[in-house]
C-alpha cells in the first residue's frame, strides 16, 4: 500500500494551479529526461493513482486566495469523488494571526487532517520554529493535527525569503522540544542540508522528513539510507506531483535496497499513523 504524501490534483477550481505545476521545477532546476505528467482532468490524476498502485493522496492547501483557497478544497473534499484524497489545511497566509484563525475555522469541518505551511510567506519574517509562531504550533497541537513546513533552497533563496540559511532544519529544534505531542513534517527534506534533517530527526521523534522528489537529487539517498538505519519511522514517501510525473520519485524508491519491513513503514505505515489511518488494511 502507498500513500503519496504530497502531490496537487486538478480538483475544481485548482486547475490553473495543477497546469502551472506542471513544469516549475523542470524548467527551474534545469531536469534532464524530465517530461511533463501526461494528466490533465481529475479523472486522469485518478487513473494514475490506479496504475501505480497509490491508495491515498495528500493535497496540501496553500492559503485563502481564490484557485487554490482553503474553501474549494474543503468543497472538494465533501464529495465521494475525494475519497481517495486527504486535506491539509493550507495556511500560506500575510501573518501568525490570519493563519491561526484560518486552522480554527477549518479544523472545526473535520475534513482535515493536517496544516500545511511555506514558512517563506509568513509575516514577519522569522527563523522557522520562532517563539512568535507559537500559537500557529498551540492551534495545531490543540486540534490534533500534523504540522507540515516546506523548507528547501528553493524557498530560501527563489523565494520570497531571499535566505539561504532559512531552510535549515535544525531550527525546529525547539518547537519540537517545546510541543512534543505536536507532529512536524519537513516537506522537500530541507534539502541541500539532507544530514542536517537528518540530524535533527534523529533526536526529535517528533519531527519526521518527507523528502519528495528530493529523492532523486544529490545526497538523496541519504534520506533512505537514513530509513533503513535508524528513522525508519520518521520518513515518508512523496511525489511532489505534478511537478514531476510519479515515475521520477518512485523507480527510485521502489528499487531501493530496502531492509525488512522498513519499505511498507516508508510508503504506508509512517503516514497511516500521522493521518489517523488504519496502519494494516
Amino acid at each position: 500500500m502507498i500513500i503519496d504524501f504530497r502531490m496537487k490534483a486538478p480538483i475544481p477550481k485548482w486547475e490553473k494551479l495543477f497546469v502551472d505545476g506542471k513544469d516549475v521545477i523542470r524548467d527551474s532546476s534545469k531536469l534532464r529526461n524530465v517530461v511533463s505528467v501526461p494528466s490533465n482532468t481529475l479523472d486522469e490524476v485518478i487513473g494514475e493513482l490506479d496504475f501505480h498502485g497509490i491508495d491515498y493522496a495528500v493535497i496540501m492547501g496553500r492559503g485563502n486566495e481564490p484557485g487554490s483557497s482553503n474553501e474549494e478544497l474543503a468543497d472538494f473534499l465533501k464529495i465521494p469523488l475525494s475519497k481517495r484524497f486527504i486535506g491539509f489545511i493550507g495556511v500560506d497566509t500575510p501573518n501568525i494571526d490570519e493563519a491561526v484563525r484560518t486552522i480554527e475555522t477549518y479544523a472545526a469541518t473535520g475534513l482535515f487532517r493536517g496544516v500545511a505551511l511555506n514558512a517563506s510567506v509568513l509575516l514577519p519574517h522569522l527563523p522557522v520554529g520562532d517563539p512568535a509562531w507559537d500559537p500557529i504550533f498551540i492551534a495545531c497541537a490543540k486540534h490534533k493535527l500534523p504540522l507540515a513546513l516546506t523548507l528547501s533552497v528553493y524557498l530560501g533563496v527563489t523565494g520570497p525569503r531571499q535566505n539561504y540559511d532559512f531552510a535549515r532544519p535544525s531550527q525546529l529544534v525547539r518547537a519540537a522540544q517545546a510541543f512534543p505531542d505536536l507532529n512536524f513534517i519537513i516537506n522537500h527534506g530541507a534539502w541541500p542540508f539532507v544530514n542536517e534533517a537528518i540530524g535533527t530527526a534523529s533526536y526529535l521523534r517528533n519531527i519526521y522528513i518527507l523528502p519528495d522528489l528530493f529523492v532523486r537529487f544529490p545526497d538523496g539517498e541519504r534520506y533512505l539510507e537514513a530509513a533503513n538505519f535508524h528513522l525508519s519511522n520518521q520518513i515518508l514517501y512523496g511525489s511532489n506531483y505534478p511537478n514531476v510525473p510519479y515515475e521520477f520519485t518512485l523507480d527510485k524508491v521502489k528499487n531501493w535496497n530496502w531492509d525488512e519491513g522498513v519499505q511498507q513503514k516508508f510508503f504506508y505505515e509512517n503516514a497511516a499513523k500521522l493521518l489517523g489511518l488504519p496502519v494494516h488494511e
